[in-house]
């Protein structure tokens, strides 16, 4: 297993990896919200405005998974696959305009290519490729992969086996990245960072890390840790948060036996919201960035995750399953006026909010 639940990436739920997506900072208003649902009998990728109107079908791809928005908010990546995993089907990533129109096909490898994440200036996309037991040895293998967003120079960065999870730092000279290559035991796989072209790649933390997330100012990163420090445990997570360097580890959340997972910074960097079943049930929260004033925003019995920060920081959007199935709400970022965005019997989850531009 390769760090478990931060590289089971394609055949899970996307909506474990939409917190690891940065926003811009300041952006304007008028952004858009892009999700998945299942309204057409298959997962594709659609888009809303904030208020929940205007919800329109970007793909007519199956399968899909991923949607994450461009920098600039004009392109949408995503993987999809054209039968189901159990099936033999792989996933490849295919870029589009938010229009729906531009699709153009990324990735024609065998294996199984998702988790795109864009660089900050737009112009490539690193990702994690899998190769199913039976194309790879006997073992399942991952590397952290980039290509450019025309579909040329496709490289392999970590050439390992037992690496993924890639993301980038806000300046685009860095990609942080989970590894299981110094692992020993099942909770084994550290954090690493390396440059863009994957050059100097360095070990950050001793323990098991996953589910990372860069500050804004790209001199903190937060990060999963299952079972802290010396207790690997599955079903138990704790949330950290380092220096860009490994130095300064420092550990937010303390209560014992309980999951702790999928961080993400405010766009000002003075909070991070996360997901944890503290109150017996899986609820979005929020604290300071130093760890205090841990507080519940959903504060209901359904099941709540994959929260995402507005551009400007006074809004949240997550899944919930409160009205008996998936879900898209949005809340102010106090936890007040929480509104369900999709109102579909079909599945919806994996929300995002796009950066947002002046004119959009």
């Amino acid at each position: 297993m390769l760090v478990a639940a931060a590289l089971v990436l394609v055949v899970g739920t996307a909506s474990a990896f939409g917190t690891v997506r940065d926003l811009v900072l300041g952006a304007p208003v008028k952004s858009k919200i892009a999700f998945q649902s299942f309204r057409d009998g298959q997962f594709e990728a659609y888009m809303m405005n904030t208020d929940g109107s205007g919800q329109q079908r970007l793909t007519t791809k199956p399968n899909v998974l991923f949607p994450v928005w461009s920098p600039d908010g004009r392109k949408v990546a995503f993987a999809s696959a054209d039968r189901q995993p159990w099936d033999g089907g792989t996933f490849d990533l295919y870029v589009m305009d938010t229009d729906g129109s531009g699709l153009r096909r990324l990735t024609r490898d065998p294996a199984s290519d998702g988790w795109p994440v864009w660089s900050p200036d737009g112009r490539k996309i690193a990702f994690t490729r899998s190769h199913a037991p039976a194309e790879s040895r006997g073992r399942a293998e991952f590397d952290v992969y980039v290509i450019n967003v025309d579909g040329s120079g496709e490289r392999n960065l970590t050439d390992d086996g037992v690496s993924g999870g890639p993301v980038w730092s806000p300046d685009g000279q860095k990609i942080a990245f989970t590894s299981r290559r110094d692992a020993s035991g099942l909770w084994g796989g550290s954090i690493y960072v390396m440059n863009a072209d994957g050059s100097g790649q360095r070990r950050l933390t001793r323990d098991a890390g996953f589910a990372l997330g860069w500050s804004r100012d790209g001199r903190k990163i937060a990060f999963t840790r299952a079972g802290g420090r010396g207790r690997g445990r599955p079903g138990v997570s704790y949330i950290y948060v380092m220096n860009a360097d490994g130095s300064g580890e420092r550990r937010l959340t303390r209560e014992a036996g309980v999951n702790y997972s999928f961080p993400s910074w405010s766009p000002d960097g003075r909070k991070i919201v996360f997901v944890s079943e503290r109150d017996g049930n899986f609820e979005v929260y929020v604290m300071n960035a130093d760890g205090s004033g841990q507080r519940n925003l959903t504060r209901h019995p359904g099941h709540d995750s994959a929260p995402s920060w507005s551009p400007d920081g006074r809004k949240i959007v997550f899944t919930t399953k409160r009205d008996g199935n998936f879900e898209v709400y949005v809340m102010n970022a106090d936890g007040s006026e929480q509104q369900n965005l999709t109102r579909n019997p079909a599945p919806d989850r994996s929300p995002v909010w796009s950066p947002g531009r002046k004119g959009s």
